[in-house]
């Protein structure tokens, strides 16, 4: 065995240490499941909720999708290898490498990106689908921006909704338009969905003469039509996207909103159009 003078065995040790302290800082630490974040511990979204999230999105390939707290970026890569291209968004690096590690591992890496930023820092105007599973507080100073996404937007959140306030998580807000609940559940259960609704609050003039009037509340809304001299209360008004339907004096009432114009046909197979009033 070769023998090493003291000296030079310290010297040898002391590098040793600091190569070895230098290699250690630039790993960033295995992420552990339920550890803490900035805004939200990292807990696994089962496969069997992903999964059903994906479908409620009605996902389609070469669609964009964006994952807010992508964590160990599961979601991504299901939705990847579904033919989408996907964006994981998330804070801790150690999560980021271990998905970019694994989206490699899985074939999709051509089809997948993991951004290292505060997911309220992010752009999220390219997306066609966004997926989360942040706690509500988060969820509900996301909601404004959410609103203002391009009609047709879908939204898909694991467990928690858009409902409630800062102040008041009771508070009504935005309704999902669909909830499932797994059954058995894999540990979390349910998922909510949305589709962001086109902006239609104000007064329309329909080509007839006539003219409508309406609120709305996200996908919901409420208003009159006057027509023929008539005011007539709007019932079971509602919005999909860029979709319209409502129910006034029994007749059945649907159109697409493009802009400052909307389109359509009654059931009783009557085409009808309006324009938005400055």
């Amino acid at each position: 065995m070769l023998a090493l003078s003291g000296h030079r065995a310290a010297v040898l040790w002391l590098v040793g240490s600091v190569l070895s302290v230098s290699v250690s800082a630039a790993q960033p630490p295995t992420p552990v499941h339920g550890q803490e974040g900035q805004d939200a511990p990292w807990v696994v979204t089962p496969q069997a909720l992903v999964d059903t999230m994906l479908d409620m999105a009605a996902v389609q390939p070469g669609e964009r999708l964006l994952d807010l707290g992508s964590g160990d970026g599961r979601v991504v890569i299901s939705a990847a290898q579904r033919g989408l291209h996907a964006v994981g968004v998330e804070l801790d690096a150690g999560l980021v490498a271990m998905s970019s590690e694994s989206a490699a591992e899985a074939g999709v890496a051509d089809r997948t990106k993991f951004v290292q930023t505060d997911l309220f820092e992010y752009d999220f105007t390219d997306a066609d689908v966004i997926t989360f599973f942040l706690l509500p507080e988060l969820t509900i100073r996301l909601r404004p921006t959410f609103f203002n996404l391009r009609p047709g937007t879908r939204i898909v959140s694991n467990t928690w909704d858009m409902r409630g306030t800062e102040e008041n998580p009771e508070a009504p807000g935005w309704d999902p338009d669909e909830t499932i609940v797994l059954d058995p559940c894999p540990g979390f259960c349910s998922a909510h969905a949305w589709t962001v609704p086109a902006k239609v609050e104000g007064v329309w003039r329909l080509t007839d003469g006539g003219k409508l009037e309406l609120r709305q509340q996200y996908q919901m809304v409420e208003g009159e039509l006057w027509t023929g001299g008539r005011r007539i209360t709007l019932q079971e008004g509602r919005l999909a996207g860029t979709i319209l339907s409502f129910r006034a004096a029994g007749v059945r009432y649907q159109a697409e909103i493009d802009g400052a114009t909307m389109a359509g046909t009654t059931n009783q197979a009557d085409a009808w159009r309006a324009t938005r009033q400055p």
